[in-house]
Formats: C-alpha cells, structure tokens, sequence
C-alpha cells in the first residue's frame, strides 16, 4: 500500500509538470498540522497531533465579476488517530492481562486520501469549499496503558476503506501562498468496538469515526502574478472609494505633522 501511495504522488507530480503551461490548471502543493479526535472511543478531545501533505490540480469552471467557483483534486498523506494521558492512578491491575490500568491510550493512523472539493472563490483573496473524500489506511500503531496491542491496518479491526466529507476555507496571505483550515469528518464507521469498565462489565459497543481540524499552508504553482497583481488594483487601486479614502488618511496625517511644528 505504501508502494502504491508513492506511486501515486509520482504520478500526480508529473501530471502537474505537464500541465504547468496551462492557463486553466493551477498546481498545488500543500502542508499541514492536523488535530485529531475519534468519536466514540470514549476520550474526548483533539489531543492526536498528525501532518497533512500532499499535491494537489486546481481549475475554474466559471467565472462572473468577482467571483469564480473552482473545482480540485488532490493527493495527500494524512495522518489522524486519537490520544489521552494517564487517567487512573491507584494501580489497578487487569486481572486477565496483567497490565496496570492507567486509561492512557494513543492510535495512530496513516492514510493516503484523494479529496474532491468545489470551491467558491471571491476577488482571488478568499475561498470556501466543501468536498468528500476516499482514504485508504496505510498503517497504524494503538497503545492502551501504555502497551502496544496486536492490532494492524489488515489484521481485520479496522475498515481500511475511509470515506470523509470536508470543509475548507482559506485565505490568500502573500502571492502564491495561501493559510487555510480545513474540517473532516468519516461519512462510514473506521471500527466498531466494545468497551468495558475497569471491573469488566461491557459499556457498550460504538461505532468509531474520525474527526479533525488541519491547519494548511498551500503553495499555487503556475499562478500568473501579474494576472492576480491585476486583479487586486482593479479592485483597491482603481477604485473611487478606495482612493478618496486614501486621500483623506494622506491629508490628516498631513494636518497633524503641520500642528505638531505649529506648536
């Protein structure tokens, strides 16, 4: 599978070499920082820190004035999971393991996904999309009171197909660069789990699902600047408003240097 993803980002890097020359495909590269939580594990919160990088093929479908709508696939290396510290304290211990019971837990998991999105783009500054998403796990790594368990991406417990939808909004910070946050949620269950009380008595089973926030920079490749350099004048530069209220900042910082040397 590993081999398989690597192809992959070879493949995507070269479809965005051949198509650099393009005014209508833009190509993008992509890094981030995700904060992770699965929902019914029973541990609250985005303790599990993971990357998000990967490359990605952008291209508008229609454009009117201000605004464009954009449509994106991407490749990516994602990592998600779930994490909490020590919980319990009194040095219990499981009786059929053997292992003190301390309620610290960390899953791992490393995907490689294909985002979809559709993206609604204002002025070129700021865009809101909205996408699905397929993951294939790649691998993972589960710790509970701090012993690994037998547990694998094919040993069976976890679905290793993974279909997300996503949220995403981003904003232009300079040129080509651009800060995001991006939302993901699984559309279908990662695992389905029994959990049980430190006396052994079953809690429950739950269906377990994938949650998390990235925090992205992206990098548009063959962007033209003098096009968006264009654009941003046509809508500050040349624009009455903006001018006239220029002026008017130029003009009192004008008349409060002439007081200050009056005085």
């Amino acid at each position: 599978m590993k081999k398989s993803f690597i192809i992959g980002i070879v493949l995507a890097l070269t479809m965005l070499s051949n198509i650099a020359k393009s005014q209508i495909f833009l190509g993008e590269a992509f890094v981030g920082y995700n904060i992770c939580q699965v929902d019914g594990d029973q541990i609250m919160g985005y303790f599990q820190p993971g990357i998000n990088v990967g490359v990605g093929v952008l291209t508008p479908v229609w454009t009117k004035n201000n605004f464009s709508l954009e449509l994106s696939i991407e490749v990516l290396y994602n990592q998600k999971g779930a994490k909490q510290g020590r919980k319990y304290f009194d040095h219990q211990i499981d009786p059929v393991t053997g292992v003190e019971i301390t309620g610290e837990y960390n899953l791992k998991m490393r995907y490689g996904e294909v985002p979809f999105m559709v993206y609604f783009t204002d002025k070129k500054l700021v865009s809101a999309g909205v996408g699905v998403s397929y993951a294939r796990l790649m691998g993972l790594s589960e710790y509970e009171h701090g012993v690994k368990t037998d547990v694998t991406a094919t040993s069976g417990e976890f679905n290793q197909n993974e279909f997300n939808i996503l949220a995403d909004v981003k904003l232009r910070i300079y040129k080509r660069w651009k800060l995001g946050v991006r939302y993901s949620y699984s559309l279908n269950s990662i695992r389905t789990r029994e959990f049980f009380n430190t006396e052994g008595e079953s809690q429950g089973i739950f269906n377990q699902y994938n949650n998390l926030f990235t925090f992205r920079l992206t990098y548009v490749f063959n962007e033209k600047l003098e096009t968006l350099q264009r654009e941003e004048y046509r809508y500050t530069g040349d624009n009455p408003k903006f001018h006239d209220k220029a002026v008017a900042r130029q003009l009192k910082k004008l008349q409060r240097k002439q007081a200050k040397e009056k005085q």
